[in-house]
């Protein structure tokens, strides 16, 4: 749920339960205020009745009036002075209405009157109606602003850190370009802007020297391996070395070509990640996976493997040519590698999929481990553990799917092709 949606929806909850409770509060209120007021008048009338009494010691006359009432009952003992509500039957209109009455005493020459003064409460009852109906057409008037005015003037408000979170997700390390943002006038926008700003031209001299530092480190690290890969070359064509001195000089010489190939590898899973094999075009499949079938003939033919092809024409597969030899590369050195001998390996492609298999023992490590850095099989001490990282590698960024399976010994390497 946007953040807009959030607030608009809290807002208007938050405002009706607050004018929901306000407004039954204000009823009362009101109610109970202009009750007072009648009951004001009524006080009124008493004192006209008693001041009457006073002046000529006897009652005035009865009233019945549409409004007002005035009656006297005579009583054996003084009554109460009291005010209170009634519904009565009104004969013309034959409905009930709501009066309101006081009740006093009054004692004439010794002789006790009760006298009940009513008011119509009818007229109140009508005021407070049309006050409430007034107030809620406000409140829901009120409402509506409230909704509009979150709808579309804070959506205005929100189009700078809008366009701040477009300039973000479009933000790209390879661009090599500053986030361009729209000034604000808002001063939580304007400090968002300047730390993003300051982030982004963070992040970009770090990237810029990571990768700098990689392809020198590379670069510095291959060029002694070389020299020193020529000198053992040298020294193993000497006739002076003993048996044992040879057997040195040749694990030296298998060690610093793994180095190498580590460098290399690594050196390329550097580059992947930083995407610096941008540029694609359509890479025919079937075309390099038979050139490497061809590069590797010899060493399949070492190992007396059995090689199967099943290549058909396939559609062409929008990649970067490099990376797509490697991936290629990669996945029939590891069925070379794990195979066993008179072994065999299976290469098929078709439609959009492409499927490596090869015979071997079973895996004592995890099959998810497969894809991860410097993870391998117990058996082949050999290996790197960098193979079929880099082929994950190479999926994720063209959004391949890479699965394994082994079935009856024989282990499976498959990529899916969107």
């Amino acid at each position: 749920m946007k953040l807009l949606a959030k607030y608009n929806r809290v807002n208007i909850l938050a405002t009706s339960i607050v004018f929901m409770i306000g407004g039954v509060c204000y009823y009362f209120i009101l109610h109970l205020v202009l009750i007072k007021q009648l009951d004001k008048d009524l006080r009124v009338e008493e004192q006209e009745i008693i001041d009457y009494v006073m002046v000529h010691n006897s009652l005035p006359d009865s009233a019945d009036y549409n409004d007002q009432q005035v009656a006297f009952e005579q009583v054996a003992e003084a009554a109460k002075r009291k005010f209170g509500s009634f519904d009565i039957l009104k004969k013309k209109d034959d409905e009930y209405i709501t009066i309101r009455r006081l009740m006093f005493p009054v004692n004439i020459s010794g002789v006790n009157y009760k006298v009940s003064v009513s008011k119509s409460q009818q007229e109140t009852e009508d005021l407070i109606q049309l006050i409430v109906s007034i107030t809620l057409a406000m409140v829901i008037l009120l409402l509506m602003v409230l909704f509009i005015i979150n709808r579309f003037v804070l959506n205005k408000l929100w189009l700078p850190f809008n366009n701040t979170l477009k300039q973000l997700r479009q933000f790209n390390l390879q661009s090599k370009k500053n986030l361009e943002l729209n000034d604000s006038g808002i001063n939580e926008f304007k400090e968002l802007n300047k730390a993003v700003k300051v982030m982004s031209s963070q992040v970009l001299k770090d990237y810029e020297s990571l990768k700098s530092f990689t392809e020198n480190a590379s670069h510095e690290i291959q060029t002694p391996l070389a020299v020193i890969n020529s000198k053992l070359e040298l020294l193993m064509q000497s006739e002076n070395f003993t048996e044992q001195q040879m057997n040195g000089v040749e694990t030296i010489y298998d060690e610093i070509r793994r180095l190498s190939r580590l460098n290399q590898s690594l050196l390329l899973l550097t580059k992947i990640d930083n995407h610096q094999f941008r540029e694609t075009e359509e890479v025919d499949l079937a075309r390099i996976i038979v050139k490497q079938l061809n590069n590797y003939e010899e060493l399949i033919a070492a190992k007396q493997i059995t090689l199967t092809q099943n290549i058909s024409e396939t559609p062409p597969v929008l990649m970067n040519e490099t990376l797509a030899g490697v991936l290629i590369t990669n996945l029939i050195t590891n069925a070379i590698k794990h195979n066993i001998d008179h072994g065999s390996i299976e290469v098929v492609l078709k439609e959009n999929r492409l499927s490596v298999s090869n015979s071997g023992s079973e895996l004592s490590c995890r099959p998810e481990e497969l894809f991860e850095r410097f993870k391998k099989d117990t058996h082949q001490t050999e290996s790197l553990g960098l193979g079929l990282s880099i082929v994950k590698k190479i999926c994720e960024q063209y959004n391949f799917k890479v699965s394994y399976s082994f079935i009856n010994g024989i282990h499976t390497l498959s990529i899916l092709f969107p």
